[in-house]
């Protein structure tokens, strides 16, 4: 099985990369438009630094675009602004398949 074809991602996201901290705050790259598959849905998930918090929203995007979404980076999603929680890989036996991406 190969990775989930970009053909049945049909939504997309706008995402501005964290690439780390500065003196005034985060660093972000310039926003670019991803495409997704999105679903609201409430549940309790570990952050990055493995703290429980909510999650409202739930993206899966193709592996390829798995570097862009870093914790912290900032969401734009049908006007709804949000940050990433986590990012998990979903694999199979010798590749990644899709990249769940959990956000607030």
């Amino acid at each position: 099985m190969s990775a989930v074809p970009r053909r049945l991602l049909r939504e997309s996201v706008s995402v501005q990369t964290k690439s780390g901290e500065g003196a005034y705050g985060p660093i972000v790259a310039e926003a670019v438009t991803v495409a997704c598959k999105a679903s609201w849905r409430r549940q309790l998930v570990r952050d990055a630094n493995g703290e429980e918090v909510v999650s409202e929203l739930t993206l899966h995007v193709h592996p390829d675009d798995e570097a862009r979404f870093t914790p912290g980076s900032a969401l734009t999603y049908e006007g709804y602004a949000t940050t990433v929680l986590s990012v998990a890989p979903e694999r199979r036996p010798s590749e990644t398949v899709v990249v769940r991406v959990t956000c607030r």
